[in-house]
């Protein structure tokens, strides 16, 4: 759907350039990109990079086919990995791949087929950096050199007919991505490339944590004109359909300020889109909420994306008022009017006049959040949202508050409820096989099992509980989780710590119990 235009003040109660202001704008930008679940980019990339890698080893149990190219992917360094995970045509092929092996469909990997045929071979002239799609790039045009490895799209241009089957794999994606009333990419100018170039400079000088993460979640960007009954495209993020890929019309890059908020917004969105791959913030994903300035309902997921995107903007639109004469001499003015998109016509925030900036959104939602039952969400909801309020009360001191941790940790009993009871005798083992991949400077574990190709993501205490169910009874077991953590045999901590992870690996399968 076409985004909207967003540039302006954040109305920040504060005059721009003081020092309350900047503060907040650098503790705010420091937040957004702090979190280890959803801020952190080197992190979320850490961790599907190892999604990927079982991911690949668990398609090769299943497809025999394919299994040897599989696992030969799998196996590769990082740097051979990373441009194979970005790809937009083989990212699209390995989520289709994944979700075809969790419902028992799968008959043929088009991952392993592109790769076998050796579509995904970098050429010998080609960076270590360069991923099929961008080798087949005429002319090759660097996004924002300096600032990431993000390429621009223009029409491929084929050597061979593996790249040929590539490049038109591309360009249906392009197309699927962008629904009715898709033109062909344009080719961009040298103004066009210089306003892109320029607004990426911006974002990184306004936000040098979270606005320059951002863009290092962005592999493609690529230049189009849609008309359709919404208006005329401004922006968008690719997420499924198009992985990893910024669409812009030409003329967001008429300004630095234009461009740049065009990059936070989709880069906000494509970074978002990483981060949930390795983890569900809600827990009935069709549960849906009215929104006063569009007709219809969202779905809770929506709401958190939309908040994640105003939390970010907000933040931009602080840092350009707190900006000093350095950044406006380089970029020029900020815009001095907020430009958002209409409410829908005969809504609510249409007839009364209401919701017109991002702030009334960012707080409404905000609302929206926190009204919803601990039910509701995950324990990685209740985190996001505590993250993503707290960021939002530092650039808007009109925002709800965030809950307190106390309070949040106290929530999720109907989570817990849900869970099956911890036995007091009986023996406690994995299951095996399974394929597992370890992050341990995150503390996490990722296993998939071969019964439910399903990926579960340990933290370091249920790692910790999960290694050491190889035989042992319940009090065995706590007892030598104590030992481990260094806590006292008879600690009630550890006895809850065990108890809580027990009873999410039994859930998850990984764990069974006998006797």
């Amino acid at each position: 759907m076409p985004a909207s235009s967003s540039t302006g003040s954040a109305g920040s109660p504060e005059p721009a350039g003081t020092p309350s202001a900047t503060d907040a704008v650098a503790r705010a930008d420091a937040l957004l990109s702090a979190d280890g679940q959803f801020g952190d980019s080197a992190a979320i990339a850490e961790r599907n990079l190892a999604r990927f890698r079982l991911g690949l080893t668990m398609l090769a149990r299943h497809y025999a086919e394919g299994a040897e190219v599989l696992r030969a992917t799998a196996a590769a360094p990082d740097e051979r990995l990373r441009p194979l995970l970005y790809d937009p045509v083989l990212r699209n092929c390995f989520e289709v791949d994944l979700v075809e092996l969790e419902r028992g469909r799968l008959d043929r990997s088009s991952f392993a087929a592109y790769v076998g045929d050796g579509a995904a071979d970098p050429s010998a002239d080609a960076p270590s950096s360069t991923g099929p799609c961008e080798a087949l790039a005429h002319p090759h045009l660097r996004a924002w050199p300096g600032l990431g490895d993000a390429w621009v799209l223009t029409e491929p241009a084929p050597r061979n007919d593996a790249q040929k089957k590539l490049g038109e794999r591309l360009m249906e994606l392009y197309r699927d991505a962008l629904g009715s009333g898709a033109a062909a990419p344009v080719r961009p100018t040298d103004e066009v490339m210089a306003g892109l170039r320029a607004g990426a400079d911006l974002l990184a000088t306004l936000l040098p944590s979270s606005g320059a993460g951002v863009l290092g979640h962005v592999t493609v960007v690529g230049f189009t004109h849609r008309e359709s009954e919404e208006g005329p495209l401004q922006s968008m993020s690719g997420g499924d359909p198009l992985p990893s890929a910024v669409l812009l019309a030409p003329e967001r890059c008429a300004s630095p300020w234009l461009a740049a908020e065009s990059l936070l917004h989709e880069g906000a969105h494509l970074k978002l889109f990483d981060a949930l791959r390795t983890g569900s913030l809600v827990a009935n994903p069709t549960e849906r909420v009215p929104i006063p300035w569009r007709i219809g309902s969202w779905t809770l997921i929506r709401v958190f994306v939309a908040l994640h995107f105003y939390v970010h903007v907000l933040a931009f639109r602080a840092a350009a008022a707190a900006a000093g004469e350095a950044v406006r001499e380089r970029f020029g003015a900020p815009p001095s009017v907020e430009e958002i998109d209409e409410p829908s016509p005969g809504t609510p925030a249409a007839q009364d006049g209401t919701y017109r900036t991002a702030a009334e959104r960012a707080r409404h939602l905000a609302e929206c959040v926190l009204s919803l039952p601990d039910e509701a969400l995950t324990e990685n909801g209740r985190r996001f949202a505590r993250w993503l309020l707290a960021a939002l009360r530092l650039v808007d001191a009109e925002a709800p508050e965030p809950p307190a941790r106390a309070a949040a940790a106290a929530a999720g009993s109907g989570e817990e409820g849900r869970l099956p009871e911890i036995p007091s005798k009986g023996v406690l083992e994995r299951v095996a096989p399974v394929d597992a991949c370890a992050l341990p400077g995150l503390g996490q574990l990722i296993v998939g099992t071969t019964r439910s190709a399903r990926m579960h993501w340990l933290n370091a205490r249920s790692w910790t509980v999960y290694s050491l169910c190889d035989g042992r009874d319940p009090a065995s077991l706590r007892a030598a989780y104590a030992r481990a953590v260094a806590l006292p045999a008879d600690s009630e901590e550890a006895g809850r710590q065990v108890a809580k992870s027990l009873r999410r690996l039994l859930a998850a399968g990984l764990v069974t119990h006998s006797g």
